[in-house]
């Protein structure tokens, strides 16, 4: 495990610690002989960029803004996250045996370590991400590992058939802010080689922001889901902010809408907008190619907490999204941020 990625998982709250695993320099020309062929790559990495566009209009947005290189490789990490999105949430849809899905999640992992260990045995789009591991310096194992920990505590999670209660709940904002790592801040550290640094900064000095802008986007997700993954048997909420307020998680299940409960959001909401702005400080570092779609995706899922607020922190029956209209209002002032403002 790099210094860098060490560093930057350090202080991460609750649960165990982020699983270890990095790679050795590849040389691309070598491994190509006996993999996959050209098109198979092509037709992977198509099937990536359709996932992305199908999976998020918003993250697809930030996408069409990167060079093609980097497009193509953050597509495929998006899509190979989707995957395991999707395992997880078949649990939840009864779609799929819980035992199913672990199963799956085991064949992803072994697939996963396997790539970095240059052995291509996957298929579909997982060609894409082999291609991707192979072509991209200093991508590491580590936080793909911690991605699929960070489900496996989702599928954990039951309904108590006495309380109809989720079985598994986050006490306090450290135990959540470790599951926000897991399931998105490893996303900054995924596509952070692909991104690149600016001259004079280092990847280990731009990981800790990366990490933020992770988890301030999952916050946000949660802030805005509330209503849809209490249908679903998920309650992300932290217990102990919910009774600070003076709620009940069976009330926050059950729908509550008052002046308690929208305290409770706005507390959160501030929070998620602390990690954006912490996250902010860390968009010079990137090389300047990658500052324009990072910017727009903080941009874009930031302004949702806006519309949450818009609409009466009713997250219960009312989704928040930007339209694209607003997203493409918005470019102007993102370009010039980008580009024109240290």
């Amino acid at each position: 495990m790099s210094a860098a990625y060490a560093r930057s998982i350090a202080g991460l709250g609750h649960g165990a610690p982020p699983a270890r695993g990095r790679r050795a320099p590849r040389r691309v020309a070598a491994v190509a002989e006996a993999g996959p062929t050209p098109e198979a790559v092509e037709a992977a990495y198509t099937a990536c960029e359709a996932s992305t566009r199908a999976s998020s209009a918003t993250f697809h947005f930030a996408t069409l803004l990167m060079r093609p290189t980097q497009r193509r490789s953050v597509q495929a990490i998006y899509a190979w996250c989707r995957e395991l999105d999707e395992t997880v949430d078949g649990v939840e849809a009864l779609k799929a045996p819980r035992e199913e899905a672990d199963r799956k999640l085991s064949a992803i992992e072994a697939d996963l370590r396997a790539m970095f260990d240059d052995d291509d045995r996957g298929g579909g789009p997982t060609i894409a991400l082999a291609d991707t591991i192979r072509r991209t310096p200093g991508l590491e194992a580590g936080p793909f590992l911690d991605m699929i920990a960070g489900m496996r505590s989702d599928l954990a999670v039951t309904l108590d058939v006495n309380t109809g209660l989720p079985s598994v709940m986050f006490d306090d904002w450290p135990a959540l802010r470790a599951y926000c790592y897991r399931v998105a801040g490893t996303v900054g550290l995924m596509t952070l080689p692909v991104m690149g640094t600016a001259r004079g900064y280092t990847m280990e000095q731009a990981s800790t922001p990366g990490i933020e802008l992770g988890i301030a986007l999952q916050l946000t997700n949660i802030l805005r889901d509330v209503g849809e993954d209490a249908r679903r048997g998920r309650l992300y909420l932290p217990l102990d902010a919910i009774a600070k307020h003076g709620l009940t998680p069976r009330e926050i299940l059950d729908g509550v809408l008052d002046e308690r409960y929208e305290a409770l959001i706005e507390s959160e909401i501030r929070r998620a907008e602390a990690h954006f702005a912490r996250a902010a400080g860390g968009v010079r570092m990137l090389a300047p190619a990658a500052r324009l779609p990072v910017l727009a995706a903080a941009e874009v899922y930031g302004a949702l907490l806006q519309k949450v607020r818009d609409n009466g922190y009713d997250n219960h029956t009312k989704r928040a999204y930007t339209t694209s209209w607003e997203k493409l209002r918005a470019l102007p002032g993102l370009v010039r941020r980008a580009w024109f403002e240290p």
